[in-house]
């Protein structure tokens, strides 16, 4: 029965060294293999942004086309005689106050008699 004792004692003691050797190295394994998805994931965006840059340079070299349309764009250039109509967005008013006790606080409109300071008597 001792032997049994010391056999399950001795088990526990190598699993207790196993699993403190173990799991901070596993939890690390799991940390770097994070890391790789995410620079994986990082390489793959960044493949996708230099093949649209190589294709836009293949543009600007070879399309007039495009190339009139990035000047137009970013530029701003015109041919001569065209006319450019700028949309200039409205601005938003105000919305009014839609409280009951809104009316009772808003002062009341001025007179354009007591505006312009106009009297009867001179």
């Amino acid at each position: 029965m001792k032997k049994a004792f010391i056999f399950i004692g001795s088990a526990i003691l190598v699993l207790g060294i196993f699993f403190w050797v173990y799991f901070p190295s596993f939890s690390r394994y799991r940390e770097l293999k994070q890391q790789e998805e995410k620079l994986t994931a990082d390489i793959a965006d960044l493949d996708g942004k230099i093949q649209a840059l190589i294709e836009e340079r293949r543009l600007l070299q070879d399309d007039l086309d495009y190339i009139e349309k990035v000047i137009r764009d970013e530029l701003g250039l015109v041919k001569p005689g065209e006319i450019v109509y700028k949309m200039v967005p409205q601005e938003e008013k105000p919305q009014p106050k839609t409280d009951e006790n809104a009316d009772a606080e808003s002062p009341m409109p001025v007179s354009e008699t007591a505006q312009t300071g106009t009297s009867s008597s001179r």
